[in-house]
């Protein structure tokens, strides 16, 4: 009886621990999707230029870093963090070059933290900046909001699989991704809809006061 009660307070324990740490990294990614969305009413940002779509990855590659420095460090090097949310941003926005550029500004400073999964979490920042490019080309400005948790979901997904791809032993793979799957991938996925959701709202406003404009002129 008494080790049942141990183990329900264990698992508790575990859960409290889990959601208190996807709060965390909410709030981070509240500051780096205010300040996306702030780089987004800026014209020259918007412009479907080289320029610009290499300011965009620059910055967001510089958001990509801030969260991984804001994020949880556990004692085997392994960090739980927002990082990638910023290359998904940077992909949807400004294309491939864009989401190229931040993945691989956050994914050579996360190598350069070390630790047991540098490697997996510096590959995975890398494509998903460059897959959420991809999928950029292909999609209308508007973004679907149900599309963009579906891409968080799993681009987030494959880089939990990265790691229990290229962490040995497989054990040791496992046990980290137990405890970060579950922040990680709630807080990123989450970050993006919200992200995506705001974007929206502002570009409909430019719209209707553009539209405005022309019915006045």
């Amino acid at each position: 009886m008494f080790k049942y009660i141990t183990k329900e307070a264990i698992n508790v324990t575990d859960l409290l621990s889990s959601v208190m740490g996807t709060l965390i990294l909410l709030g981070t990614a509240s500051f780096m999707i205010v300040i996306t969305l702030l780089m987004s009413t800026s014209e020259f940002m918007r412009q479907k230029r080289a320029t610009p779509r290499a300011m965009i990855g620059i910055v967001l590659g510089m958001l990509a870093i801030y969260g991984t420095a804001m994020g949880t460090k556990l004692a085997d090097g392994t960090i739980i963090n927002v990082r990638e949310l910023a290359a998904m941003i940077a992909g949807l926005t400004g294309g491939p070059i864009a989401g190229l550029l931040a993945g691989i500004i956050g994914g050579v400073h996360r190598y350069t933290l070390g630790g047991t999964t540098a490697l997996p979490c510096t590959i995975s920042t890398v494509l998903i900046g460059i897959i959420a490019g991809l999928v950029a080309l292909y999609s209308s400005r508007k973004l679907n909001l149900a599309k963009v948790a579906v891409l968080g979901l799993v681009l987030e997904s494959g880089a939990m699989g990265a790691i229990l791809l290229l962490v040995q032993p497989l054990d040791a793979a496992v046990n980290i991704v137990s405890q970060i799957a579950f922040p990680m991938i709630t807080a990123n996925t989450i970050g993006l809809v919200l992200w995506a959701y705001l974007f929206n709202k502002l570009d409909s406003g430019r719209a209707v006061r553009s539209q405005s404009k022309t019915d006045g002129a």
